[in-house]
């Protein structure tokens, strides 16, 4: 019986892609207002060669986006020419322009009122590789724990994200499922600690052979509760 039922976030319940590319832009425009050595001394090679660089030094930080975004505009800036007292504040401040913009997020047709429905049924909790925050869009009303791999400090598919869901709400992992669009990220992680599976495709992607199946697939989120119906009746 399922008693907990876990979400990614982006590009599950609202897509990510397009809102990324207008923070970033937003990003670009206050970093040409604020701090003008940025846009001036490093050009779009230059900024695109930022991030690797910081990784170079610190591959962990690849888990934690918040702290990489952060790192990456703290590197430009001391490249563009800031003392190093400077570029930490302009780096701070500037990342809470590109957060503030990053959650203009467009829920995805029937998510709010699924996770309302849901809610009165199971447990729900977040489990996300981004730094998109639920509660920053007031959909934390609905789930019982929010788990990010900025603040546990590794990304999914890694265990620890999904056990700290688990502990969190105080549900066995064969009790719980995971939904999620990413093959590896989502369902492998998911299975990877004995939890159940369903693949949100809304782009009816082929499936990865290399990759273990899922338990079930979904291409809309109003699929999702008619699927559980069907699963829990097995």
């Amino acid at each position: 019986m399922i008693q907990l039922l876990t979400f990614d976030l982006d590009n599950t319940l609202w897509e990510t892609e397009s809102v990324v590319v207008a923070a970033e832009k937003i990003l670009l425009d206050w970093l040409d207002q604020h701090a003008p050595l940025f846009t001036r001394n490093l050009d779009s090679d230059a900024r695109r060669a930022l991030r690797k660089q910081v990784l170079a030094t610190d591959p962990e930080l690849r888990h934690r986006v918040t702290d990489l975004r952060i790192a990456v505009l703290r590197h430009g800036l001391l490249q563009a020419g800031y003392p190093e007292a400077d570029a930490e504040v302009l780096a701070r401040q500037g990342f809470a322009v590109f957060l503030e913009a990053r959650h203009a997020v467009e829920l995805f047709p029937h998510a709010e009122p699924l996770l309302a429905e849901l809610s009165k049924h199971y447990a729900l909790a977040t489990i996300s590789n981004g730094n998109a925050d639920v509660r920053k869009l007031g959909l934390d009303k609905y789930f019982q724990a929010i788990v990010s791999a900025d603040e546990v400090g590794i990304s999914k598919p890694s265990p620890e994200p999904f056990m700290a869901a688990l502990e969190r709400v105080g549900v066995a992992p064969e009790h719980a499922l995971h939904v999620g669009d990413h093959p590896h990220d989502d369902v492998h992680g998911a299975h990877g600690v004995g939890m159940a599976s369903l693949w949100f495709n809304p782009a009816r992607s082929p499936w990865p052979e290399a990759q273990q199946r899922p338990h079930g697939e979904v291409h809309c989120l109003s699929e999702i509760q008619p699927w559980l119906q069907v699963f829990e009746g097995q």
